[in-house]
């Protein structure tokens, strides 16, 4: 699905104010921690600071302020609002209706959430390009999750992964910027990262709360995340190479042909097979994992971030994970400012 003249212009992240070191964790021994972070790479993490206020709101303000100060918008100039997120503010109304008035914009502009995980950017990108045009020529776009909010301390098999995090991407109608997606779906793979209890299916009750321990000795609730990890590592390594590739012949490009692969911040050793698998180079290939953790469905924005400047043509975003979704999209090239900041107390 080829989109012409979309531009992304400004990408700034955001973690919130809280660290937290995953030795600092109290429900494991010393040689459980360990061995975990070793594996893992990840000795910190960034969470909410839900003590001092600080809420996904707070974060998605900050950004979108940034965003619009950085680029010199006039806020009635902007046409549209667009949020993806696992989890939002209030079960209605929506977050992003909230943010058209707390960034002050004009009452004319649409306002609605995306409901996604880890393939979330890219779906998320593909629904503000699809709005732009000559008349709708300014969108912003918030990526984020309070994914912790979902994470059981005792699971030791994710416990010690994620950080919550956020972005405001600011796109633009522009001559000459043509971005192409593809999509996988594959509803059958639910299980593989939930959480059972909380929607309509499954409504919290006591049950909700009680520990049980899962088929590998993890010990959890059923109001929080649980992940099949061999699954979806499964599903990550057969799957998203073949994607990737897919679009690519559509191009009719090689691998050697693309400046650079932002993906999905999953983990480091799905990262590292992905990347051997398809013999990407290692400067074609940013990661930060270790240094963030998995931020959900805005690690793609937050490697973005991080770039401060980018100006190069022939670049593949690729999202994956809870679903089981997979999105990728392949630019002819980009040409945008960046920015990381941290959050700094509270609210």
């Amino acid at each position: 699905m080829k989109l012409k003249n979309k531009k992304i212009s400004y990408v700034c992240g955001i973690f919130p104010s809280k660290k937290v070191q995953n030795l600092d964790n109290a429900y494991f021994d010393e040689k459980t921690k360990n061995k975990i972070i070793r594996l893992s790479g990840i000795k910190e993490r960034y969470v909410l600071d839900k003590e001092n206020n600080e809420t996904m709101m707070s974060l998605y303000k900050k950004a979108g302020l940034q965003t619009i100060e950085t680029l010199g918008w006039k806020k009635d100039e902007i046409k549209g609002v667009i949020v993806v997120s696992q989890n939002h503010e209030y079960r209605f109304p929506s977050t992003a209706v909230l943010l058209q008035d707390e960034l002050g914009l004009s009452k004319d502009c649409f306002a609605y959430d995306v409901v996604m995980g880890c393939s979330g950017y890219v779906y998320g990108l593909f629904c503000a390009m699809s709005h732009l045009s000559e008349t709708c020529d300014k969108i912003l776009l918030f990526v984020g999750d309070p994914i912790n909010d979902f994470v059981y301390p005792k699971n030791r098999s994710i416990a010690f992964l994620f950080s919550d995090a956020a972005s405001c991407t600011a796109l633009e109608y522009t001559q000459g910027f043509e971005a192409d997606f593809i999509f996988e779906t594959d509803g059958s793979g639910r299980n593989a990262i939930i959480v059972p209890h909380g929607g309509s299916a499954h409504p919290i009750c006591e049950e909700s709360f009680k520990e049980y321990q899962d088929e590998d000795g993890n010990t959890n609730i059923k109001s929080c995340m649980e992940m099949e990890g061999l699954e979806v590592f499964n599903f990550t390594y057969r799957n998203v190479p073949s994607v990737i590739l897919k679009l690519l012949k559509i191009q009719n490009l090689e691998i050697e042909n693309i400046s650079s692969f932002f993906l999905h911040q999953a983990n480091h050793y799905a990262l590292e097979q992905i990347k051997d698998k398809l013999n990407i180079k290692d400067e074609s290939f940013p990661m930060n994992i270790k240094t963030y953790g998995n931020t959900s469905c805005t690690s793609i924005a937050i490697l973005l971030a991080e770039e401060k400047l980018y100006q190069k043509s022939n670049v593949i975003m690729a999202g994956f994970g809870v679903g089981l979704s997979i999105g990728v999209v392949f630019f002819n090239k980009l040409d945008f400012k960046s920015e990381l900041i941290f959050n700094k107390g509270g609210n």
